[in-house]
């Protein structure tokens, strides 16, 4: 499939860039790694007229840096790169797991960038077709039509998923973004960047970019993980995945969250079911009963549009939660966030 025809730019700073923004908006589409945008608009689900390409940002726009109490992380630091640094690896393995999850190490090492996969679209098996195969049904909610093919008739929205491995993470670590448009930057946490509407899954104005993300450095006694299943092992969208962030101290979980992805068309926290183990041991039976509820209130989210038995990916929910709430909590056990 060929790509459409666009006008290419490639602004030499930050500046530039966000100047062309504002000039193009919606008109315009970022480039970043590409593996999204130039899949998309060969399928054409992206069609933008002008192409604004950060590749010249990257110096400006990449590395890990502590800021206080606070970790930063550039956006356009390539995947690889923030996985295997040190600074963001020790405190917080979860988040470097899920990065190193993305793609073929080609990808992680020399394309994929931090936001790129953040704003990674939305998916839908019924949606990430070709356009000849898409011309066979009526136009859904995320591509300006009426109907969600999976969800039905009684559905009245889009019920494509966040697939983004990193989003899932940052979202269980209670992360946040920095955005920037020609005027200035603002600070949003997670929960407001990400809508949970699959027609419109960001939370991002026509002529802002995702500068950077940060997240508050852990406390003692904190573990983090992440666990994901996909057909393939690293080069596959996941088909579910888990991301935990527990503090245990004086023997007693004092924080935990958990959030779901490949559910829903945002990251999915389950906080009833965190809320149990919330002041009490961290012991077996409480992971079990606190996965129990994962699956019992995740499965309500769960319908057939990414292509695999429904059936066993309710099945899987409870599994893929109980293995991150382990794997962090056997973090917490070697010496908390610092044991990757």
């Amino acid at each position: 499939m060929p790509l459409p025809g666009f006008k290419y730019v490639a602004p030499v700073n930050l500046d530039h860039a966000l100047a062309l923004k504002a000039q193009h908006q919606e008109r315009s589409m970022w480039l970043a790694g590409g593996t999204d945008l130039v899949l998309r608009a060969r399928q054409g689900l992206a069609k933008p007229e002008v192409v604004i390409s950060l590749k010249k940002l990257v110096p400006e726009l990449s590395g890990v840096q502590k800021r206080g109490k606070k970790l930063y992380i550039g956006g356009l630091s390539s995947l690889d790169m923030v996985a295997k640094d040190p600074l963001l690896k020790e405190p917080f393995p979860g988040l470097a797991e899920a990065l190193a999850s993305i793609g073929a190490p080609t990808l992680q090492h020399r394309v994929g960038t931090l936001s790129g996969n953040l704003c990674l679209e939305t998916r839908c098996n019924y949606f990430n077709q070709s356009e000849f195969w898409r011309s066979a049904l009526a136009p859904c909610f995320k591509n300006g039509g009426e109907v969600c093919h999976p969800g039905g008739e009684s559905a009245d929205r889009c019920r494509s998923v966040c697939a983004s491995d990193g989003a899932i993470m940052l979202a269980a670590l209670d992360g946040g973004f920095e955005l920037a448009d020609k005027s200035g930057s603002r600070l949003l946490p997670w929960h407001e960047f990400y809508t949970g509407k699959g027609e419109t899954p960001f939370a991002l104005e026509p002529d802002e970019l995702v500068q950077g993300v940060y997240l508050d450095l852990p406390v003692p006694g904190s573990g983090n993980a992440y666990f994901k299943m996909a057909s393939r092992k690293s080069i596959d969208f996941a088909l579910l995945s888990a991301g935990v962030n527990l503090v245990v101290q004086d023997g007693l979980v004092k924080k935990a969250n958990l959030v779901l992805g490949s559910v829903f068309a945002a990251p999915l926290i389950m906080k009833e079911a965190t809320q149990t183990l919330v002041g009490k041991p961290p012991e077996q039976d409480n992971l079990d009963r606190a996965a129990d509820l994962v699956a019992r209130h995740g499965e309500v989210f769960l319908i057939d549009n990414l292509g695999v038995d429904l059936d066993w990916r309710k099945k899987m929910l409870r599994v893929c939660a109980l293995r991150a709430l382990n794997k962090a909590l056997g973090r917490v056990e070697k010496g908390g966030a610092h044991a990757a």
